[in-house]
């Protein structure tokens, strides 16, 4: 099992240096938030259609977490693993590739492979968390689907607004196709909430 922690937003690495996008946050920070969506979902064996979520914990209980999405993958360590041995393959290649490069100066190359050799565990445990994210996104849409659930609403903060914006698009794209919306509203006690509504 693969430890997960907080690294940082993206990096752009180059022969210039390295470039942090702040605006492109690692998932790590909305894993929580689409853990407790899909422990909260699937917790009640009803088939309900619709789902309001209460915000209840700010922390990452890794032991929880694995036997949340073996409950819906058997094969998700494995899964994992294979997604990072490919994903370190890609950071070789990038390597080889820059090798390859007509336009660049010795010195230039080696500067760039540096950089990427400088950042390689970054990208790889950001790699790792998002990976775990998706895996859970994955799990609550097959949730969504087998519940025929058609509304979740949770609390208004970043973290819920990422996560149902995340399920918007995976549910959009996905096979059968499903059209989804996320609207931002005041619920009938004046607080702000965020909900996804779902149709066939």
């Amino acid at each position: 099992m693969s430890k997960l922690h907080y690294v940082g937003p993206r990096v752009e690495i180059s022969n210039h240096g390295i470039v942090y996008k702040k605006s492109k946050e690692d998932k790590y920070i909305y894993l929580v938030a689409a853990l407790e969506l899909l422990k909260d979902i699937d917790n009640d064996y009803e088939k309900k259609p619709s789902y309001i979520h209460y915000f209840k914990s700010h922390t990452l209980q890794e032991e929880t977490m694995h036997t949340l999405l073996q409950q819906h993958e058997d094969d998700v360590d494995a899964c994992i693993s294979e997604e990072c041995k490919k994903y370190k393959y890609k950071i070789q290649h990038e390597i080889e590739r820059i090798k390859t490069l007509p336009y660049l100066t010795a010195i230039d190359k080696e500067v760039w492979i540096k950089n990427i050799e400088l950042m390689k565990e970054y990208k790889m445990q950001r790699a790792l968390n998002k990976m775990y994210y998706m895996h859970c996104i994955q799990d609550i849409v097959q949730v969504i689907h087998h519940k025929r659930i058609r509304e979740i609403t949770a609390p208004f903060n970043k973290n819920f607004f990422h996560v149902l914006n995340t399920l918007k698009g995976t549910l959009i794209t996905g096979k059968p196709s499903l059209d989804a919306q996320v609207i931002e509203e005041y619920n009938k006690d004046g607080h702000m909430v965020v909900r996804l509504t779902i149709r066939s």
